[in-house]
């Protein structure tokens, strides 16, 4: 890891600790007309869920599976993406302006999280490797987005996916889902 891509990694995590820190729990909107994501539980059965999860070790990357139905689950990714997240991305998954307009460095703004955005346009396995290693790391495409490998456990990168895919409109879900479908077929 390059001292610029470490360096800009901890100053994220400074500046998300501080809004934590600071902010009133109970009040997250930036401005009244955004309203707050609000996850939605999927009922599922239990062989459905990667057993991986179950405690803090690696994820087995042949698993990767977001998971909507595990309230803990959903709301520990809530609370960590409004700590490491929300910073870039918006405390209402709304990204930064211009995101869709790339820099001279080929680099783009944080890209929003909801349904308005191109998140659930990639598997939850590209989620997951763009999340744990960053834009120009394992995942391949360029951007900004440092990688969290040295500070979130897989488990708490599929509890931050799972919670933005919970704040997806039923029919983005079910397009995601043809997604992932497609990309273990292949």
């Amino acid at each position: 890891m390059s001292a610029l891509t470490g360096f800009y990694a901890v100053g994220l995590l400074v500046l998300g600790l501080g809004y934590s820190f600071f902010s009133d729990s109970n009040a997250y909107k930036i401005s009244p007309e955004l309203s707050e994501p609000q996850p939605t539980f999927i009922e599922s059965k239990p062989e459905e869920i990667s057993s991986k999860l179950e405690n803090d070790q690696a994820v087995d990357t042949t698993e990767i599976r977001l998971q909507l139905n595990e309230p803990d689950l959903l709301n520990n990714g809530e609370r960590i993406y409004r700590t490491h997240c929300a910073v870039c991305h918006g405390i209402n998954l709304e990204g930064q302006k211009g995101w869709n307009i790339k820099d001279g460095q080929n680099n783009i703004l944080a890209p929003p999280h909801d349904e308005t955005g191109h998140t659930w346009h990639h598997s939850d396995e590209d989620l997951f490797f763009i999340t744990k290693y960053g834009g120009t790391g394992k995942a391949g495409g360029a951007s900004a987005m440092p990688g969290y490998e040295q500070i979130l456990s897989d488990k708490e990168i599929i509890s931050v996916l799972s919670f933005i895919k919970s704040t997806w409109p039923v029919q983005i879900r079910l397009q995601h889902d043809y997604i992932n479908e497609q990309t273990v077929k292949k």
